[in-house]
């Protein structure tokens, strides 16, 4: 356990959910979803194509650490006698 954990009631806890169904819930009547009860929003992740919400590899492209190791895969594989 951490030495320093704030405590919390439920009321702290209970705000933050109704936050972060409120946010998913304006995102879906955005895109003209319609879900019937507004738990669902309470779970997982709301994505879209679009560029704001895609991930950001595909705008980006890989960082640093995954193109070393996509280099150093295709170097064994030259390095690789057949």
């Amino acid at each position: 356990m951490k030495p320093n954990r704030k405590k919390r009631n439920q009321a702290y806890f209970r705000h933050h959910r109704k936050r972060v169904i409120q946010r998913k819930k304006r995102l879906s009547a955005h895109r003209g979803w319609v879900v019937k009860f507004d738990g669902v929003f309470s779970k997982g992740k709301i994505h879209c194509s679009c560029w704001m919400c895609s991930a950001k590899t595909k705008r980006l492209g890989y960082p640093k650490s995954e193109l070393s190791r996509i280099a150093s895969c295709q170097e064994q594989l030259l390095d690789y006698d057949f």
